[in-house]
């Protein structure tokens, strides 16, 4: 096959023009100011290869640690200024080390291609033969590796990653190097790399197989080795198996993580621009490009970012950061918004703009030079269900507001389905909840992999809203959709689960974890969990069929500080047993009477929590570990040891000052006499529920008599 460059001199010349536009100002300018910052902070090419990412954390901390070119053993915590030294920081260290130098030699080649700057192209050159000398020796290094092990980076993963701009800034300065530079270069490097991902392809379904694929493509597109994009593309866990068994109908990754889904993205999109010019192999036409940046904006919260779910990063957004080790999010829609007649992508460049400049590499590279100005009120998202991930998201907007706003949209998500393989987490029904501009009570994702929270807390079901029974962690498991309603007078997200006998897995990988008895603990048994939502407030009902008799502790953890549990009864210390209970500090408790009302303050909101009690339930708080870790949120447990039980509550978050004054329970025994009934009040409504445990269960005739100003009946039949 004949070389063709990844971009060509008749498209080089459009992205000079741009680069002299204000448009493009930014990107320019953040492109100039990334070099310049490794001309004063240099590193060079390592005599070791690196260690692992995620052990270049605080262990106390959950923070990633300083990196500091000039500093490798000594490396400093954001928090408190700690100092780590010795390994595996060190290790992680060069891992580091070695993104910087293959990230700064692309851009040094793109800026070299836009101003002719001969001592940038030098630079290039000088990475590009210190890593072909290198490489060999790496294969030799007799550190502690992983099975998965890479050559000059810690794992298969980082050496892909590593490898794909390291080819596309050999193929941008290409033309200027002898022969035998490029032959060192591709022979001594490049093919060696791709070769060793080939032998240790990642042989399934999985982000780690998408990068694979990238680095190899990118590499055969760049040597045209017609060999390596065949096996990268067509291959047996190519691009197009990837695609079609990795991306579930709804467009998301099956990972379940937004961080991760954009993390796979990013390799799929690296391959389809490196055979962007390969007419044979164009990739840029394939349906599931446009579907995989479609899916993640109708999840979003109202202003942009992205909901924690399994292994994703807390701060995973559309507006700015949605991963490690990828652009930000903003790039990756100028690729669509070049690339796909689809409106949506242009808002969300629109908004992101507003919150942030258009300053990535991929927007002067791909971008349009015109953008539709994002509106101040936000994307105006629907209610969603995300079928075959098991995601329902109700949007509302409070009564009164006159134009919907991300300020004043209330999303409540319920996550029931996929598990999500080894990056899942535990937490089947777990509800987040965002309101007021902020994330109330949101999923909390994970930190780094190297600390001990990692595993303890943030992989547990405690950290989750949701059931836990006997103080052990739930299980892998899949649930289903029974109802979901997008309009009428309330919106419904209805979904159940079951484990053991009749359970629908669909997963075949055990959650990370979970102790080895969770299993028998919950087989058998079931779980539903209906959300019934107003403008601004939901109804919530969790039902648990445990089988026999148990402690069940239903969850509830939000930001902010919860006010103290009150009204005159004793509140004592407690412990509670279970698995990631340990990291609720000052747990306290006291007997639940009648019917509770909690709230948290954080900042100018707050949610009211309104609890319809039995006999027998008790009440435990105490904070416990956000994200990062040191933003404690104040969690809540309503305890009851039963085989059958049916929490019931009204949820309403609130800016400066709550809507609804007080809820009224009139019954609330859905497990025994079918029904539960409740009237919610504010200053200007009144509003009767009625819930029934099938739809022929009787209620008693008196509630037609209550007065309200609005009635809603549901039904918790399938």
């Amino acid at each position: 096959m004949t070389n063709k460059t990844l971009i060509s001199d008749e498209q080089w010349s459009p992205i000079r023009h741009k680069a002299g536009l204000p448009q493009f100002a930014a990107a320019v300018g953040l492109l100039r100011h990334e070099v310049d910052d490794f001309i004063a902070r240099p590193v060079g090419v390592q005599a070791l290869p690196g260690g692992y990412y995620h052990d270049y954390f605080c262990p106390q901390h959950a923070v990633q640690l300083i990196f500091e070119p000039d500093s490798p053993t000594l490396h400093r915590c954001p928090v408190d200024g700690a100092t780590f030294s010795g390994e595996p920081f060190d290790s992680a260290w060069r891992w580091s080390v070695n993104n910087r130098l293959a990230e700064s030699a692309l851009r040094l080649a793109v800026l070299w291609k836009l101003e002719g700057e001969e001592r940038n192209r030098q630079r290039v050159q000088k990475i590009l033969l210190g890593y072909a000398d290198a490489y060999d020796g790496y294969k030799a290094y007799g550190g502690w590796r992983p099975q998965n092990h890479g050559v000059a980076q810690f794992s298969t993963l980082d050496e892909a990653v590593w490898s794909i701009p390291l080819a596309w800034s050999f193929d941008l300065i290409r033309s200027t190097l002898s022969d035998g530079q490029q032959n060192e270069i591709v022979d001594k490097l490049l093919l060696p790399a791709a070769e060793f991902l080939m032998e240790r392809h990642f042989g399934g379904i999985h982000n780690f197989a998408c990068w694979h694929n990238a680095a190899i493509g990118t590499i055969g597109a760049v040597t045209g080795r017609e060999t390596l994009l065949d096996f990268a593309i067509d291959g047996q866990y190519g691009f197009h198996t990837q695609a079609r068994e990795g991306i579930l109908a709804d467009g998301l990754w099956f990972e379940g993580s937004f961080s991760y889904h954009f993390y796979t993205v990013a390799a799929l999109l690296l391959l389809a621009k490196a055979t962007a010019n390969l007419p044979k192999w164009d990739l840029r036409e394939h349906p599931s490009l446009a579907a995989v940046l479609r899916a993640p904006v109708l999840c979003a919260y109202p202003e942009g970012s992205l909901p924690a779910t399994n292994d994703c990063w807390y701060f995973t957004s559309l507006n700015d950061d949605c991963c490690h080790g990828v652009p930000k999010a903003p790039a990756f829609y100028e690729i669509g918004n070049a690339w796909f007649d689809e409106p949506l992508f242009g808002q969300v460049l629109g908004r992101a703009y507003r919150h942030g400049p258009r300053e990535s590499l991929d927007a002067l590279l791909y971008g349009a030079m015109e953008l539709e100005s994002g509106s101040e009120a936000g994307l105006a998202l629907p209610s969603v269900q995300m079928p075959a991930s098991g995601y329902t998201i109700l949007r509302t907007q409070p009564e009164g507001e006159a134009v919907r706003s991300e300020a004043t949209e209330q999303y409540v998500f319920l996550k029931y389905g996929v598990h999500g393989g080894g990056h899942g987490h535990p937490d089947k029904l777990g509800l987040t909840v965002y309101a007021c501009g902020e994330r109330q009570s949101p999923d909390l994702g994970t930190p780094g992999y190297g600390i001990d929270l990692f595993q303890g807390w943030y992989r547990q079901t405690v950290s989750h809203n949701t059931v836990v029974l006997d103080g052990k962690s739930q299980p892998a498991g899949a649930g289903r959709s029974i109802a979901f309603r997008a309009d009428g007078p309330f919106q419904i997200a209805d979904a159940a689960v079951r484990w053991g006998d009749g359970a629908v897995t669909g997963i075949d990988v055990p959650s990370y974890g979970v102790d080895s008895e969770a299993p028998e603990v919950y087989d058998g048994t079931g779980m539903r969990r209906a959300v019934l939502a107003r403008g601004d407030y939901f109804v919530d009902i969790f039902l648990v069929d445990a089988g026999r008799e148990r402690r069940i502790d239903w969850i509830f953890r939000n930001r902010g500080v919860l006010a103290p549990l009150g009204d005159g009864i004793p509140i004592v210390p407690a412990v509670l047993e279970g698995d990631g209970y340990e990291y609720i500090d000052d747990l306290s408790t006291r007997p639940a009477y009648g019917n509770i009302a909690l709230n948290w303050q954080f900042g100018e909101t707050g949610v009211k929590l309104f609890m319809a009690e039995m006999d027998e339930t008790t009440l435990f708080a105490g904070p416990a570990p956000g994200n990062p870790a040191e933003d404690t949120q104040d969690l809540m447990i309503r305890q009851r040891t039963a085989s059958r039980t049916a929490f019931i509550s009204v949820c309403h978050p609130y800016r400066d000052t709550p809507r609804i004054g007080s809820v009224t329970w009139h019954g609330s025994d859905l497990i025994g006499a079918g029904w539960a009934a409740c009237t919610v009040e504010g200053s200007d409504k009144k509003d009767l529920w009625i819930v029934r445990s099938q739809s022929d269960v009787e209620v008693p005739t008196w509630l037609g008599d209550l007065p309200a100003s609005s009635r809603f009946e549901y039904a918790l039949e399938e």
